[in-house]
């Protein structure tokens, strides 16, 4: 779709739609999102070679992190702490955090768009 045509049907489209010309609320998922956005995590120097600041892997064979779930990466580095789940790397970074820091790395990753698509 072109540029044009995609700001036309996202911006001015439900402005027309408004009858008494006010424009529309923006949605409630909207804001929250933004408001409640989370701080960069102190530790996140830890994860970004591999895993990018934004979760977005540059590295092959290495997950991207952003938009998964929170209680599941939460879990994953629990798992690497305790060694339910083995590997070396991770292991070792995993035994470096302290539970808050853990909360707040899977905060940030769960906050970052997904991957999708190439990456560069």
């Amino acid at each position: 779709m072109p540029r044009h045509a995609f700001v036309f049907a996202l911006v001015l489209l439900p402005l027309a739609a408004c009858a008494d010309g006010q424009a529309p609320a923006a949605p409630a998922a909207v804001a929250p999102a933004v408001a409640g956005a989370p701080e960069r995590p102190a530790k996140l120097g830890l994860c970004t070679a591999c895993h990018g600041d934004d979760g977005t892997s540059r590295t092959p064979g290495t997950p991207h992190l952003g938009g998964q779930d929170q209680l599941y990466l939460e879990r994953a580095l629990a798992d690497y702490r305790s060694g339910k789940r083995q590997h070396v790397p991770m292991t070792s970074l995993a035994n470096a955090l302290q539970p808050a820091d853990i909360q707040a790395l899977a905060a940030w990753y769960a906050a970052q768009p997904g991957f999708a698509g190439s990456v560069p």
